[in-house]
């Protein structure tokens, strides 16, 4: 088959397998989904449980009546909640910015500027806020989401990346992949204004409103002429799902499904030569050409690709022809159970704990109020008081309780405080608190609290253990949170193909433009080409290595404050421009400038075009001139004499020792040529010569 014929035939194929002659996600398969989701485990009501205990709410209706005929009040002790949040500051401490690297040298300065855009986009979007709100959802009740895309508002930033309630994701629960790749489906369903929604689909108003609003007289009048509405109204009866879930007719409002699902694309790929794969796209005048001149070959392959549908109730309102790599809501998942996949957190190991710790502090209060009469039946005075007066008595700090002064035993009457009880409980009561702690991997050196430890490698050893505890967990946390920066990078390279875009790079004062997308023309081709072409350039996100946050730097700066200390003065005037940087002064540059000026460190004009390089090297050039004129002192300089001469008086020898071998071994081969014996006298004299000389 020649070449023209491959392109026809790749593309009927891609044509006939790779875009399905449906109109996307029908019916039967969306109420399978549904369906499917009725049947998971019913894991979310104890992850509700889980916040609700973080929050302080942790006791239900049933146990504040049995409390109440007991006579014990609602008494907790939230232990839970500052425990979490340590956990919940270390993440705030130690958040690590995303930055592009290159997988090649050639494609670094796109890695730079794509790095400088994803900064702008962290900052403006506030991701490190959504990825906070899904980092306690992680911790809490073991799982959390971010949705990063496209804001709808055009006055807003272009980018948007915000938390999810765990209450409105569902997914295909036969995923295995912790980013969800491999799933079939991700719905998310949300309630708005009926109003609302007919203004963003204006071509489905009168569906929203009639179907929203429970098809009223005037609505099923109305769909009577209406072969649109007949048909919504017909699909509704062959819909399984009651109506509270997708419709509020008292307070107008409609709860709206959004459905990522994936679909399986049989087409052909191309194999370029830089090691990337991309789809053939026949309309592509660059894939044509190269299929066409036979310099790529087609190559056949299944692959999957995600559709968005949008659903009211019943109702498919759209469903997105453009098919993308990936679904906008990334998973943050804590722990999952190796038998089912449910996820949970850490507040699940503290509930039992915690349930404990509540109902020994109300014992033990009761405990300390509670009073154990021992007495006989001639103990009181009748005439003065009864055993209910006499119980009521005891509760009060001034009791008075008059007795029978004609009874028989004078000893009958006897009052027992349980105090050793009381004692007893407390210390329990203690254990208890402990083990909150533990079960959650939290020591007290974390909390800020007294602890067996009083040296501080020791204290630094709890709380380091206290991380790597915590390890798993806040590994899934980066894994999530690196996921959230490519999805962004996506986007921005996405906006980014096509047009020439100049990005501003480096601090302030150390600035340089970079340019994507520049058309230039190739002069080995003769061809116009894309300079810095994003499309091609082969990145990718990785996370920062050490903490931006303002802690961790004031932690460097003290660092390097301690290594200036250490230095030679010669040495402390070279670093010390570079440690005002590393403040947080507002002038610290301007004061760096000044200071290298003053130490004769400034950058001249056209000296390079990398300004940090450039101090560099005039800081190396200094140091090397302060060592050479160090060397010019007279002590270092009779040094330096002594050693010369010591060095040519051994060179001398050395050469003397090489002449007497070289005339030895010219007499050897003399002597072999005149046939004298090796053992000779006068030869064994001549070798003990040169041994004395070597």
């Amino acid at each position: 088959m020649d070449a023209a014929l491959m392109v026809v035939d790749s593309l009927e194929s891609q044509e006939q397998t790779g875009k399905p002659a449906d109109s996307g996600l029908d019916f039967q398969n969306y109420m399978r989904y549904c369906e499917e989701i009725r049947q998971q485990p019913a894991f979310r009501s104890e992850m509700d449980k889980c916040a609700e205990y973080y929050d302080g709410n942790q006791l239900d209706g049933d146990t504040l009546d049995d409390l109440e005929s007991k006579g014990l009040g609602p008494l907790i002790t939230n232990i839970i909640r500052p425990t979490i949040d340590v956990v919940l500051g270390m993440e705030a401490k130690t958040r690590s910015d995303w930055r592009v690297i290159a997988d090649a040298d050639q494609w670094q300065d796109v890695a730079e500027a794509q790095s400088a855009k994803i900064h702008e986009a962290e900052r403006e979007s506030r991701a490190d806020r959504a990825c906070s709100d899904a980092y306690a959802g992680q911790i809490k009740a073991g799982l959390g989401w971010v949705e990063v895309g496209r804001h709808s508002d055009p006055f807003k930033y272009p980018y948007r990346a915000r938390a999810v309630h765990r209450r409105e994701i569902f997914w295909d629960w036969l995923s295995q992949e912790h980013d969800l790749s491999d799933a079939r489906y991700l719905l998310r369903k949300k309630s708005f204004d009926r109003d609302e929604v007919a203004a963003h689909m204006p071509q489905h108003a009168d569906l929203i409103r009639s179907a929203g609003g429970g098809w009223s007289a005037d609505w099923l009048e109305r769909a009577s002429r209406s072969l649109y509405l007949a048909q919504a109204l017909d699909m509704e009866r062959g819909w399984s799902l009651e109506d509270y879930e997708w419709r509020d007719v008292g307070n107008n409002r409609v709860t709206l499904t959004e459905g990522h699902y994936a679909r399986t694309v049989r087409g052909y790929v191309l194999r370029l030569p830089d090691g990337r794969t991309v789809e053939m796209d026949l309309n592509n005048p660059a894939h044509a050409a190269a299929v066409s001149s036979g310099r790529l070959k087609p190559i056949p392959a299944v692959y999957t690709k995600w559709n968005r549908s949008i659903w009211m109730g019943p109702h498919k309102l759209s469903d997105s022809p453009r098919m993308s790599k990936r679904h906008p809501y990334i998973p943050f998942f804590g722990y999952r159970e190796d038998l089912t996949g449910v996820p949970y957190g850490l507040i699940r190991s503290m509930i039992s704990p915690q349930d404990e710790a509540n109902a020994r502090r109300r014992k033990l209060l009761w405990l300390m109020s509670a009073k154990r009469v021992e007495m006989d039946a001639d103990s009181l005075s009748e005439k003065h008081n009864s055993i209910q007066q006499m119980l009521d008595e005891l509760a009060r700090p001034d009791a008075v309780v008059v007795l029978n002064q004609n009874r028989k035993n004078a000893n009958a009457f006897r009052v027992d405080h349980n105090m050793g009880l009381a004692q007893q409980q407390f210390e329990v009561l203690q254990a208890n608190k402990a083990e909150i702690q533990e079960a959650a991997g939290v020591y007290n050196a974390m909390l800020g609290r007294e602890s067996g430890s009083t040296s501080g490698l020791a204290i630094n050893s709890l709380v380091e253990q206290g991380t790597t505890t915590l390890a798993e967990i806040n590994d899934n946390y980066r894994f999530s949170r690196r996921l959230v920066g490519e999805a962004l990078l996506d986007l921005i390279s996405e906006d980014m193909i096509g047009q020439q875009v100049d990005v501003m790079t480096g601090e302030s004062g150390k600035r340089k433009i970079i340019s994507l997308n520049k058309p230039t023309m190739d002069p080995a081709l003769g061809v116009q080409v894309l300079q810095n072409d994003v499309s091609r350039a082969q990145t990718k996100v990785a996370l920062e290595d050490v903490p931006s946050t303002p802690a961790y730097r004031a932690q460097q700066q003290t660092m390097l404050g301690e290594v200036m200390k250490s230095l030679p003065p010669q040495l402390q005037a070279i670093i010390a421009p570079f440690y005002l940087e590393a403040t947080e002064l507002p002038k610290r540059r301007d004061i760096a400038d000044l200071l290298r000026k003053q130490l004769g460190m400034s950058q001249e004009e056209g000296q390079g075009s990398d300004p940090e390089k450039a101090e560099m090297l005039q800081a190396i050039e200094q140091l090397q001139a302060q060592l050479q004129e160090a060397q010019n002192a007279p002590a270092l300089q009779e040094m330096t004499a002594k050693i010369e001469k010591l060095l040519a008086e051994a060179a001398k020898t050395r050469a003397e020792a090489y002449e007497i071998v070289e005339r030895v071994e010219a007499v050897e081969r003399q002597e072999r040529a005149m046939g004298i014996p090796e053992n000779d006298p006068i030869e064994q004299e001549i070798e003990q010569m040169v041994f004395a000389a070597r």
